[in-house]
């Protein structure tokens, strides 16, 4: 199309941002993965009362916790993960918590919009996009049954992204198995003259 009218324009960033976010909270995309380090403080609200807490529902940096850290984990290896709560917006960990600042992996906040020439998708997320706004069109013109098969499509290449993260996921984690030690004491071979 050379040209969209206003109305038109404006269901489609709808669709497109819809579908964006959908796909997003899906699943623990890697590329999407973040740490952000956020200060702990003092929460007295109505619904909150807690010593070592920060509020996330807020951050402008992260969508969804995945895990909460003393240290960055990807740089520093001495990093502890630390327990938490997500409560009403808030991230509460226990008051025996020593450090101040935590580190927070998760994943990072989708843009607001991808309709005014922004190029920021990811590129996993290309080929769903297009299948996914395609069925939306489909349904708006009253072509149900095209709709339905470009929907299958778009979960078809989900599903294959998501097959091929996972296997790149296994290829990352070094497993290191340890044996129990069966023998407690230090054995000992004397020699008869």
């Amino acid at each position: 199309m050379d040209s969209l009218l206003t109305a038109e324009e404006t269901a489609f960033q709808r669709s497109l941002n819809d579908r964006v976010r959908q796909i997003w909270t899906r699943a623990k995309w890697p590329p999407l993965t973040t740490v952000v380090s956020k200060d702990l403080g003092e929460i007295d609200t109505t619904t909150v009362k807690a010593e070592k807490a920060v509020q996330i529902d807020t951050a402008t940096d992260l969508l969804d916790v995945f895990s909460v850290y003393t240290k960055n984990p990807f740089t520093d290896t001495t990093a502890r993960e630390i327990e938490f709560s997500l409560i009403n917006g808030y991230i509460v960990c226990p008051k025996s918590t020593a450090d101040n600042t935590i580190f927070i992996v998760g994943s990072q906040v989708p843009a607001n919009d991808y309709g005014t020439g922004t190029t920021d998708i990811p590129q996993f997320m290309e080929r769903m996009l297009l299948a996914y706004a395609l069925s939306d069109y489909y349904r708006a013109d009253s072509q149900n049954e095209k709709a339905l098969a470009e929907e299958q499509r778009a979960e078809e290449y989900l599903q294959q992204e998501l097959e091929r993260f996972e296997r790149i996921e296994s290829q990352n984690k070094i497993k290191i198995r340890v044996y129990p030690n069966y023998y407690t004491n230090l054995l000992v071979h004397q020699t008869v003259i």
